[in-house]
């Protein structure tokens, strides 16, 4: 046990192989502590405990130094058959992970035994279901907004696929039925011609239409667009897309290999209010 420099760390084994540890953390991470809390995963890796829940009930906070330490450690663990998972979030702890969108790399559980069950069995019990606490609303609205819980690496191929969609289908909403589309047309530009062209005099044989190839609609060209409108673009096709894979696809080449930082973007998506899942969506349904 580790208990100095305003942290606290209990280890315990959860089964009789010693596979699986229980790291109870209390108090607060930051710059000063952080690596008793490396010291602790490099002893759980050298002993040959590859499985660790980290039970945050009692951690107060937890600064960028502490998930750097979680995030960067996690590969080491799966590339040996385990893995970090986390339960009992506080409120603050859990939207600092929401917001921050580290549940792409590190799964987390309203129990230990929900976290348990999900090493031994290797997946959630059917029957698991949150307790109602403080973060259920959060944790609620992700569901509903069905963002996958797991990050997924985006290929060029996948890439360009993408912005073959965005190029083809800019201000066409999914949902729309071509057929209903050119009937709607017809019936607007017949009542036009019976209103403007006065039908029955000699009006119409005067009017003259003009093609102009200007206004014919062209897929944008994403490499001149400010930036802003780059990230709309993304969006508007993608809303569940987070800042990560939205800051991947900017530094394709088709979006002018933009180079962005992940803070800096989300203070960008924060001016555009496009900072939540929940916005992304209400932005994607008024496209």
């Amino acid at each position: 046990m580790i208990d100095q420099e305003g942290i606290k760390i209990e280890t315990k084994f959860l089964d009789e192989d010693g596979q699986i540890a229980l790291v109870e953390l209390s108090g607060y991470v930051d710059q000063a502590n952080v690596h008793l809390l490396q010291k602790t995963i490099d002893n759980s890796l050298e002993s040959g405990t590859y499985k660790l829940i980290f039970d945050l009930k009692d951690l107060v906070y937890m600064s960028s130094a502490g998930w750097g330490v979680l995030i960067g450690e996690i590969k080491r663990f799966r590339e040996n058959g385990g893995d970090i998972k986390l339960v009992n979030m506080s409120p603050e702890i859990y939207e600092v992970y929401q917001m921050l969108e580290f549940y792409h790399i590190l799964s987390e559980y309203p129990s230990v035994e929900e976290a348990l069950a999900s090493f031994t069995h290797g997946q959630e019990p059917a029957n698991a279901k949150p307790s109602v606490t403080h973060v259920d609303e959060a944790r609620q609205t992700r569901e509903e907004a069905s963002e996958p819980q797991q990050e997924v690496e985006t290929s060029t191929t996948e890439i360009n696929d993408i912005l073959e969609q965005i190029g083809g289908s800019n201000n066409n909403n999914q949902h729309e039925e071509p057929e209903i589309i050119e009937e709607d047309i017809d019936i607007e530009l017949e009542d036009v011609v019976e209103k403007d062209l006065n039908i029955g005099g000699d009006t119409r044989d005067k009017v003259h239409v003009e093609f102009n190839p200007v206004t014919v609609e062209r897929p944008p060209d994403f490499k001149i667009l400010p930036l802003p409108e780059k990230v709309r673009a993304i969006v508007a096709q993608f809303p569940h897309f987070g800042p990560w894979k939205i800051r991947k696809m900017l530094r394709h080449p088709e979006f002018g290999n933009v180079k962005i930082g992940y803070f800096k973007l989300r203070r960008l998506l924060k001016q555009l209010e496009l900072d939540t899942k929940e916005k992304r969506y209400r932005y994607y349904r008024s496209c």
